[in-house]
């Protein structure tokens, strides 16, 4: 199974928000502070097609863009993380 990869910033609520939810759930994820690692920006501005948006999860090929807990469920389970719908 691919790694989860959250791209945030430690100062960004949403950030915060789904590093915590994702722990309550218990998958395992890398979380990349783009504050820390300037030399991601050019990678994550590839998969959000320019933006340097955040926070950006990356679940199993899929890409989310600022998601919502339950946008960030659904890709989960769709990808075989979570074993119960959202």
């Amino acid at each position: 199974m691919e790694p989860v990869v959250l791209y945030g910033t430690s100062w960004c609520a949403q950030t915060q928000l789904l590093r915590r939810h994702l722990e309550r759930l218990g998958v395992p994820y890398r979380y990349v502070d783009l504050e820390l690692h300037p030399e991601v920006h050019p990678t994550l501005r590839f998969l959000t097609g320019g933006r340097l948006s955040h926070p950006v999860v990356y679940v199993g090929g899929e890409v989310l863009v600022e998601p919502t807990l339950s946008e960030l469920e659904r890709a989960l389970w769709r990808r075989g993380y979570l074993w119960r719908p959202w």
